[in-house]
């Protein structure tokens, strides 16, 4: 099929490469000038773990900012654009923005019928709003002359192609047989692990999408509790027991171990869309909140032990909210930096992918740049290990003090 994809990020091009490679003919488009200024040139605009061994493709059509172009040459359009918080609080901001231009070129277009796939996460309840929307600009009446389905992605910064070509399951939501058929021919030969496959109506698949996350939440936000409860006492490793008791199939070991706050892109935003749709339902999800504080004292209890020495040097390993993303928006790691340097401390840092620290912006020149995580380890009194990662076993940390909630090096 003839597809445009809006939104050329850091899941929409992952997304639109692997829509290229199953056969769909695939316009890209966006807005921001440099990222279609390097994709025209055949050039990444970012990193992201096996991005290159699929871009560029032949099936791709071309990039553009012409939304004229991807009503007028395509059948579909896809939408994955930024829904991140900001200051106000969640926001689809940028999805109204594209549905407004899409809108606009779909009423100067003679075309019979072109379906609207939403990838990008909304608040339960948006997807009605945002369907008159597109009614109201275009003067097209929804399932006559447009359809609208949603296909929310479930995958992991560092992880997005291999996520999306495995995923747990397929998720396609649509309240008509026509705009489902068309989103399941767009993503036909797709999966590489033949997923189980659910088609929900649309508001259950709004639902469906914070939800899963926000379950996902309330584990971790458990076991980073069981963490602090076990933190110095005698005798006891908090691993150990996560790694018994997560046998249990009713608990699994996924996402069940004691480590640091979670953060990034997706978890406190799909957390606060949970609370909101809670009370707009008139209820109360305390347990999210609680979940949030669990976070925030969790973060709190990490700062506490790099800055209870004056005049010490601490050494941060890992700058990016998580392995192998470069990605440091919502990231506890960016957040430490920041409030260390804020105190007068003196920081040292390692990270394996140079453009964590290029995403920094000018807090980066306020640090030490270390090349190996050991260099960082040397130069430092105190380090605290970030990420999870299992090469860190290898460090030498006879001589610092270490705080590693995540068991990762040989003081655990």
């Amino acid at each position: 099929m003839n597809v445009s994809f809006i939104g050329l990020g850091k899941l929409g091009l992952p997304l639109a490469c692997c829509l290229a490679e199953c056969g769909n003919k695939i316009l890209g488009v966006d807005k921001n000038e440099y990222v279609l200024d390097k994709l025209n040139h055949q050039e990444l605009p970012f990193y992201e773990p096996g991005l290159d061994d699929i871009f560029p493709h032949s099936n791709f059509i071309g990039f553009t900012d012409s939304y004229k172009r991807a009503v007028e040459e395509t059948d579909a359009s896809i939408i994955l654009v930024n829904t991140q918080l900001g200051d106000s609080g969640y926001s689809d901001e940028f999805v109204e923005s594209a549905l407004t231009d899409l809108a606009v070129n779909l009423k100067r277009s003679d075309k019979d019928y072109h379906l609207i796939v939403l990838s990008s996460t909304v608040l339960p309840g948006s997807i009605a709003r945002l369907i008159h929307l597109v009614e109201k600009i275009s003067g097209r009446k929804y399932q006559e002359s447009f359809g609208f389905s949603y296909v929310p992605d479930f995958v992991r910064l560092g992880n997005v192609i291999y996520d999306f070509k495995n995923p747990e399951f397929f998720l396609i939501g649509a309240n008509s047989q026509r705009d489902y058929d068309m989103t399941h021919e767009i993503w036909k030969n797709f999966h590489l692990n033949d997923p189980p496959e659910k088609s929900l109506t649309l508001e259950e698949a709004e639902v469906s999408k914070v939800s899963l996350n926000a379950f996902i939440v309330n584990k971790i936000a458990f076991v980073n509790f069981l963490g602090q409860l076990c933190d110095g006492m005698n005798n006891v490793n908090v691993h150990n027991i996560t790694d018994v008791i997560g046998l249990d199939k009713r608990i699994a070991p996924y996402f069940f171990k004691f480590g640091t706050p979670y953060g990034g892109t997706c978890f406190p935003r799909d957390t606060m869309a949970f609370i909101k749709f809670a009370a707009d339902r008139k209820k109360d999800a305390k347990h999210l909140k609680f979940a949030d504080e669990v976070n925030e004292d969790l973060y709190q209890s990490i700062l506490a032990k790099c800055i209870q020495f004056p005049h010490k040097n601490v050494g941060v390993i890992g700058v990016s909210f998580k392995p192998n993303s470069p990605v440091v928006v919502g990231s506890p790691s960016a957040r430490l930096i920041r409030d260390l340097v804020d105190a007068g401390v003196c920081v040292s840092a390692y990270d394996p992918l140079e453009e964590s620290f290029t995403n920094l912006n000018g807090l980066a020149d306020n640090i030490t740049q270390c090349a190996t995580p050991q260099e960082c380890v040397d130069k430092s009194d105190i380090v605290a290990i970030m990420h999870p990662d299992k090469s860190l076993a290898e460090l030498d940390v006879s001589n610092v003090n270490v705080i590693d909630y995540w068991g990762m090096t040989n003081v655990n």
